[in-house]
C-alpha cells in the first residue's frame, strides 16, 4: 500500500491515534488493529528512527537488572525495589523467549563471556545464582547455557578469553542473541499493523491535540520534502508512545511534570581481533555500571555509557570524554589490545525513555499512565525494544477496558521483509520510504555495513528518482540529506 495522501485523512475519525512509530507505536498499532480498532500511526520522522534505531541491538537476558546500585547490605530493607526487579527480569526473559520463536530470522546467537575479577564488587557466588535466577524467571524456555570455569581453561576455548587481563580470575560462558537489523522488526511490524487494517501515516508532525465533544481533536502537518499540508483527525483515545519525546508532544500533557526521564547511552564501534569475531562480553565497568562488548558482523562495538540527559533528545551527540570511558574500560579488560582512537569505525548514542514518578530519580518498570485532566490519554514510558510487544499489549489492554473488545482481526505475522519476497522497486512503492536515508537505513541492511551505506546510496537513489519521479535536484538533495544525517547520527573519530 502506498502512503497515504494527508488531505485524505482530513476528517476522519479513529478509535485509537498513536503517536510514535518506534519499536512501542508500532507494536502498539499491531495490536489494536489486530483487535479491530481503527487505528492511525502517526511519527513525525520514518518507522523506527529515533530511539529504537540507536539501541543496544541486543536481545538482553538482563542480569544486569539485578543489579542495584546501593550497598548488598541493604537489599533486605528494600523489598519492593527487589521484587520490582524481579518482575522486570522476567518480563524480558519472557519477551526474549518470545522474539527467539517468532523472530528467528531477526537475530543472531553468540558466546558471551563474564569475567570475575578479584575487585568485582559482587562474588562469584551471588553472580552464578544470578545467572541462574535469571534463567528461572526465564522458565528455561531459551537457556543461557551458562557456565563458570576457570580463566585457564577458557583462554583455551576462546580467543576473547585468552585476552583477559591478569586480573581476571574465572570467566563465565553464556548464550545470548543480537538483533540482526533492529530497524527492519519496526518497519516489519508497521506493516504487519497495516495489512491488519491500521492507517500508517509517516514524516507528519502531531501540532496540537484538543479533548473537545467526548473525543480528541488531533492536529497534523506535513513533513515530507517538496510537500505541505495539514490535516484534522479524530479519535476516541491517543496513545503517546513517542519515547524520550513524550513530554515534548503538543498538548500531550508533559508541560507540567515530566513522565520521563531520559538516560544517554553512547556505543563505540572498533575493530578488534578477527579471531574475536561473533563473540561478546557482558561485565561490570570500574563505575558499577553494566558494560559490554558486542559483535557487530566482521567488528564489535563497546558501551554503554549511562547518564542522565534533560536536553532535546533530537540534540544528543556523542562527546569526547565518553568515547575516552568507554575504551579505557575496555583497555582494563583487554590490556594487551590498547585501544585507541585509531581502533574506533563510528559512534552512537541514543536516549532511553525511563519511566520517572518525580521527574528526578528513575522508575525501572514500563509505565502506561493517564494524564491528568485528560482521558483517554495514556503514555507510554520505559520500554526497550526488546520489551515492545509486552508494552503493546499493556496498551491494548487499556484501550480495550475502556472503548470495550472488538472481536479480533486476521492473526499470524504476515511476510513483509523485502530480503524475502520482494525487489527493491516494490520496497520503495509499497513500505512508506520517503527519503533515501529511510531506504538505505532502515529498509535495506546496506545502512549498517562499515560503509554505511555509502558505497549503495548513488545507485539507490537513481532507482528512488525513478520510481518516485524525482527531479536531479531533488535526488542530488537526497544524497547530501543521507550523508548529513549519516554524519549526525554516526559520528566518526
Amino acid at each position: 500500500m502506498k502512503r497515504t495522501d494527508l488531505d485524505m485523512l482530513d476528517g476522519q475519525v479513529f478509535d485509537v491515534i498513536v503517536i510514535g512509530a518506534g519499536a512501542v507505536g508500532c507494536a502498539a498499532a499491531r495490536q489494536l488493529a489486530a483487535r479491530n480498532f481503527r487505528t492511525l500511526l502517526v511519527d513525525r520522522g520514518d518507522i523506527g528512527a529515533g530511539t529504537s534505531s540507536r539501541s543496544s541491538r541486543m536481545l538482553y537476558s538482563g542480569l544486569g537488572y539485578l543489579a542495584a546500585r546501593y550497598p548488598l547490605w541493604q537489599i533486605p530493607l528494600r523489598p519492593f525495589d527487589m521484587w520490582q526487579r524481579l518482575r522486570y527480569t522476567r518480563q524480558v526473559m519472557q519477551c526474549r523467549a518470545e522474539l527467539v520463536k517468532e523472530m528467528p530470522g531477526h537475530l543472531t546467537k553468540h558466546r558471551f563471556h563474564y569475567p570475575f575479577r578479584k575487585q568485582d564488587r559482587y562474588p562469584a557466588w551471588l553472580v552464578d545464582a544470578g545467572f541462574r535466577l535469571v534463567e528461572a524467571l526465564g522458565s528455561w524456555k531459551v537457556p543461557l547455557s551458562y557456565r563458570r570455569q576457570p580463566v585457564e581453561r577458557a583462554k583455551g576455548q576462546s580467543a576473547m578469553a585468552a585476552a583477559f587481563g591478569g586480573s581476571v580470575q574465572d570467566v563465565g560462558m553464556f548464550e545470548e542473541y543480537m538483533y540482526a537489523w533492529p530497524e527492519r522488526i519496526c518497519v516489519d511490524t508497521a506493516l504487519d499493523a497495516q495489512w491488519r487494517g491500521a492507517t500508517i501515516r509517516t514524516y507528519t508532525r502531531v501540532t496540537d491535540l484538543v479533548r473537545t465533544d467526548d473525543a480528541w481533536h488531533v492536529s497534523l502537518q506535513e513533513q515530507a520534502p517538496e510537500c505541505t499540508g495539514t490535516a484534522k483527525v479524530r479519535a476516541r483515545m491517543v496513545v503517546n508512545a513517542a519515547g524520550p519525546w513524550v513530554d515534548r508532544v503538543p498538548g500531550a500533557g508533559g508541560e507540567s511534570s515530566k513522565r520521563v526521564l531520559g538516560i544517554k547511552g553512547v556505543n563505540v564501534m572498533v575493530r578488534l581481533p578477527s579471531a574475536f569475531r561473533g563473540q561478546g562480553l557482558e561485565a561490570f565497568s570500574s563505575k558499577g555500571e553494566p558494560f559490554y562488548v558486542f559483535p557487530w558482523r566482521d567488528h564489535h562495538f563497546i558501551g554503554p555509557t549511562e547518564s542522565e540527559y534533560t536536553e532535546d533528545p533530537d540534540l544528543v551527540r556523542v562527546e569526547e570524554k565518553e568515547i575516552d570511558y568507554i575504551l579505557n574500560e575496555a583497555n582494563l579488560l583487554f590490556p594487551s589490545l590498547q585501544l585507541s582512537r585509531t581502533d574506533v569505525l563510528h559512534t552512537w548514542c541514543g536516549v532511553r525513555p525511563t519511566s520517572t514518578l518525580d521527574g528526578q530519580s528513575t522508575s525501572l518498570p514500563v509505565r502506561l499512565s493517564s494524564t491528568p485532566g485528560k482521558p483517554d490519554l495514556l503514555t507510554l514510558t520505559g520500554s526497550t525494544i526488546m520489551l515492545h510487544r509486552h508494552a503493546a499489549r499493556m496498551i491494548a489492554k487499556a484501550v480495550e477496558s475502556r472503548l470495550g473488545k472488538r472481536g479480533t482481526a486476521p492473526q499470524g505475522m504476515i511476510k513483509h521483509n523485502m530480503l524475502e519476497s520482494n525487489s527493491v522497486r516494490d520496497v520503495i512503492l509499497h513500505e512508506h520510504v520517503v527519503r533515501l536515508s529511510d531506504l538505505i537505513r532502515r529498509r535495506l541492511p546496506h545502512g549498517l555495513d562499515e560503509s554505511m551505506g555509502r558505497d549503495q546510496a548513488e545507485d539507490l537513489s537513481k532507482a528512488m528518482a525513478e520510481v518516485l519521479g524525482w527531479s536531479e535536484s531533488r535526488r542530488l538533495d537526497e544524497l547530501s540529506h543521507f550523508e548529513a544525517d549519516t554524519r549526525r547520527v554516526y559520528a566518526t573519530v
